[in-house]
């Protein structure tokens, strides 16, 4: 206690001080004392997440989507740009609903292609998104 006493006369701490520099004090040693017991003591708690069931339900949902729909889809070799419908041009690669979209308006409003590059010219069709789809496509 005399050490406390010195302390308090060396930083003249009121009662009220004392006691929030005790609290805090304890608090202090209190984490201390914490982060040493997990740090040396306690084993470290090691989870891994197991995905086995949802890719199990996600497999479930797909083969049923398919089996529901009845037919099986069939990608075609080549696509005519000037004829293919909407789900034909679903099926190229990299092209969506909304893409398929821009290809049949941009053919109703320019007329048929008339060359393979100019699909190029259709919003969202770069020069490599053409390059991956000049195999699939043809113009008659």
């Amino acid at each position: 206690m005399n050490l406390f006493k010195r302390l308090s006369d060396f930083f003249a701490f009121t009662k009220n001080e004392q006691k929030v520099f005790l609290f805090l004090s304890a608090v202090l040693m209190a984490g201390v004392a914490v982060k040493a017991y997990k740090a040396y003591i306690a084993p470290p708690v090691r989870t891994s997440f197991d995905y086995s069931a949802s890719d199990s339900v996600f497999f479930a949902r797909s083969s049923s989507a398919v089996a529901d729909s009845g037919t099986t889809i069939q990608v075609p070799a080549v696509v005519n740009l000037n004829t293919a419908t909407k789900e034909q041009l679903m099926l190229l690669p990299g092209i969506g609903e909304a893409m398929a979209e821009r290809i049949m308006l941009h053919r109703l409003e320019k007329g048929k292609f008339k060359r393979m590059d100019e699909l190029k010219k259709v919003k969202g069709i770069g020069e490599k998104k053409y390059e991956k789809l000049k195999s699939h496509i043809e113009v008659k």
